[in-house]
């Protein structure tokens, strides 16, 4: 396949006439069989996993699993989804990462269960985050977070989680509360009407016009007492 990208988007044609040229596989330990395999390919078993298990084409491909080592499709798909949300930009790039959100959300592919995966996952990598200060691990971090919103995976169930006010550190860091805007995954009048969006991120995102002014003032007399440090009042009057 020699790389990443064209295994996960392969189609299925390709993909078995990928594996059925392999040689020389062997038997027993299957992990020891899957790493074979995947250096055959020009990866690492991660990436394989992941290339094969997120690519909607290939899901019902007559013994495949078990080709990779696995009992059933079913076990493929909770080995691909433990490493998704395990993995640290180690076995998957951060290029790896934002390929499989590309995929995912394909209107083809989009699927309510992508947004508990995609928290998970989030979560994990906020937990190595927390542990310490790595300017690569927060760069790839903030594109991943972008990749989201852009690929419109930002569903209901997601930005209830994202947007609760302990994340506002977060938020801060990915610029997350101005991507809701940019990418349409919010109006600009539900945004202002989001109690778990601090009054530093409304007052940003009309200071940055993602919010006109006229929604902003409409918002302000409805609720004089999200203006009471003046912040969101001083962002209004800026625009005029």
């Amino acid at each position: 396949m020699s790389s990443f990208e064209s295994l996960i988007r392969a189609s299925a044609a390709n993909v078995i006439a990928e594996f059925s040229a392999l040689k020389g596989i062997k038997k027993g330990d299957v992990d020891t069989r899957r790493e074979q395999i995947a250096g055959m390919v020009g990866l690492n078993a991660v990436q394989l996993v992941c290339g094969v298990g997120f690519n909607a084409a290939v899901n019902h491909v007559l013994n495949l699993a078990r080709f990779l080592g696995f009992a059933s499709t079913e076990a493929l798909v909770a080995e691909r989804n433990y490493a998704f949300i395990h993995d640290r930009y180690r076995e998957l790039t951060i290029n790896n990462i934002l390929e499989i959100y590309a995929v995912l959300g394909h209107p083809e592919s989009q699927r309510p269960e992508w947004a508990d995966l995609i928290i998970s996952r989030l979560n994990n990598v906020e937990a190595q985050l927390e542990e310490t200060i790595n300017p690569v691990l927060i760069g790839s971090y903030k594109l991943e977070v972008r990749a989201i919103y852009e690929n419109r995976l930002a569903a209901p169930a997601l930005l209830d989680v994202r947007l609760d006010r302990q994340y506002a550190v977060l938020r801060d860091i990915t610029g997350e509360s101005m991507l809701l805007l940019e990418t349409g995954a919010m109006t600009p009048q539900a945004f202002l009407e989001r109690p778990g969006l601090t009054a530093e991120e409304k007052s940003r995102a009309v200071f940055q016009r993602l919010i006109p002014k006229a929604v902003a003032e409409s918002y302000l007399a409805a609720h004089p007492a999200e203006n009471s440090d003046g912040k969101l009042r001083a962002a209004v009057t800026e625009l005029s």
